[in-house]
């Protein structure tokens, strides 16, 4: 956006923004969007009137909302990947990761390391295929340095407005009352955060033509859901109750939207690491109602979490010094950090086009080929 639009995106926005409104975000994370009823039921306003307002904030753009899968329970292992590329050679790079197929996210990074970072949901079955493949593609010199992690499925933080004034229109970030509630935060892992037992395939090619629907919005009637499945709505209906919520195909959702504006505002990527599990759940369970956390999942086998955070460029120093407030603390260990550069910003699906026969396929000479082919460029 041009800077006058920007300028006029935020007006908008803050008009838009009332405690109505507010409440209307906050309840999504919690209810979801097919809970309209339990929704307005605990903000005390009419479904009627929330049901026209969440429809007025996606058709504004100010909304979106995803559904987030628990990805073991399709057979898929969620992991993070952080290289940086050879000098000019940052289109080999992004080449060689779009090639894998698997990957949901993938956005150009600078800072410690200046390339890309991108996230995988790749077959479990298929783990030392990707562990080779990234191997061969670092030989082949598609990158340089890199760091690869299993991870959990990332949890999600609903949008939170605890720290939004709202006759003024202005958000008052509270960084040592932060620092204050995750030294005297529960020590109680989060169950959400706990490694994957299995990665036992427990859906359908059906279901997996509905979930990467629902990946793309949410909020999806069971007739759209019905024409991408190719069955009736009904059928979609029993599916969704009797397949995805009884098995718990779905971990939470995401409300997406930005309470300030993109070209004013660093979004970045932090691995941080702790020294002993309390540590981890003290800051993981600080971090469920702070308006800077998109969302954040532990590495497996690791007491490390991966953290997408989101601030105002000018509240971006008051973040990194309380980073390092925790650290003297020893509430955290280390930590490093990537910026996300939003404008390349990619992101897809599933691969369900590779789902066939309840199973997954990954044809890994077919990768390896096409490597050799991008490196030789």
């Amino acid at each position: 956006m041009s800077k006058l639009e920007d300028y006029e995106w935020m007006l908008r926005y803050l008009k838009m923004l009332d405690s109505a409104n507010a409440k209307i975000l906050e309840g999504l994370g919690k209810h979801g969007p097919r809970n309209i009823v339990a929704l307005a039921k605990s903000i005390g306003l009419p479904p009627t009137t929330v049901t026209f307002r969440i429809k007025k904030l996606m058709e504004e753009g100010f909304l979106k909302i995803r559904a987030n899968l628990d990805y073991s329970k399709l057979g898929l292992m969620k992991a993070v990947f952080l290289a940086e590329s050879k000098l000019g050679q940052e289109k080999k790079l992004r080449q060689a990761i779009d090639n894998l197929d698997y990957w949901t996210y993938m956005v150009r990074c600078y800072g410690k390391y200046d390339g890309y970072y991108s996230i995988f949901a790749i077959p479990a079955r298929y783990e030392r295929e990707l562990e080779d493949y990234l191997e061969k593609a670092g030989r082949q010199k598609a990158f340089s340095h890199n760091i690869f992690h299993r991870t959990t499925n990332f949890t999600e933080v609903a949008p939170n407005f605890d720290w939004f004034d709202f006759e003024d229109k202005s958000w008052n970030f509270q960084w040592k009352r932060w620092i204050d509630e995750i030294q005297n935060a529960s020590e109680e892992f989060p169950q959400e955060l706990k490694d994957p037992e299995t990665y036992q395939i427990q859906v359908d090619d059906v279901d997996i033509l509905i979930l990467k629907e629902l990946e793309k919005d949410g909020s999806a009637r069971f007739k759209t859901l019905a024409e991408a499945a190719k069955m009736t709505p009904q059928g979609v209906g029993y599916r969704y109750h009797k397949h995805i919520v009884e098995r718990g195909l779905l971990t939470d959702y995401e409300v997406a939207t930005v309470p300030y504006p993109l070209p004013t505002s660093d979004m970045c990527c932090f691995i941080i690491d702790f020294e002993k599990e309390e540590k981890l759940a003290k800051f993981a369970n600080s971090l469920q109602n702070k308006p800077f956390i998109f969302n954040y999942a532990k590495v497996a086998g690791r007491q490390s979490l991966v953290v997408h955070t989101y601030t105002p460029k000018t509240e971006f120093s008051e973040f990194i010094d309380s980073i390092h407030r925790l650290t003297e603390k020893k509430l955290i260990g280390s930590f490093l950090y990537v910026s996300l550069d939003v404008a390349s910003f990619k992101r897809q699906t599933i691969s369900y086009e590779f789902f066939r026969g309840n199973k997954w396929s990954f044809d890994y000479k077919e990768k390896l080929q096409t490597l050799r082919e991008i490196t030789a460029k």
